[in-house]
């Protein structure tokens, strides 16, 4: 058996909690990457290194932000690709967005209620 290696090791571990964190199964990543489940299970344990064929994967379609993925940033992200600017799209960040649409129809909805008193 060979000695699993530190990168590999954080890379999987990243790529495990990116999964989760936006709720991808394994299977469906297997199916994404054209492998096994176990295949996938490899990788994130560290046992099979990322290779760059899934790494462009994970930034093309599931629009993954690889600083996380590579240890560079602490939290998982999504990377919106209509924006120009790349604006990453964190959960505390799609949650923050979430309050402010839902403060949003919640005025819209006092404005049409206020109206049909009227």
């Amino acid at each position: 058996m060979s000695e699993r290696c530190i990168e590999d090791a954080l890379i999987g571990a990243n790529l495990k909690k990116f999964r989760e964190v936006f709720q991808i199964k394994r299977k469906e990543l297997a199916e994404i990457f054209h492998i096994s489940e176990d295949g996938v299970y490899r990788i994130e344990r560290g046992e099979t290194g990322l290779s760059s064929s899934y790494a462009y994967i994970l930034a093309q379609k599931l629009h993954c932000d690889m600083n996380f993925i590579y240890g560079n940033t602490p939290e998982p992200a999504l990377l919106n690709i209509e924006d120009s600017d790349m604006q990453q799209l964190t959960p505390a960040g799609i949650a923050q967005r979430l309050r402010v649409y839902a403060q949003y129809l919640e005025e819209m909805s006092k404005g049409e209620k206020q109206r049909d008193a009227d």
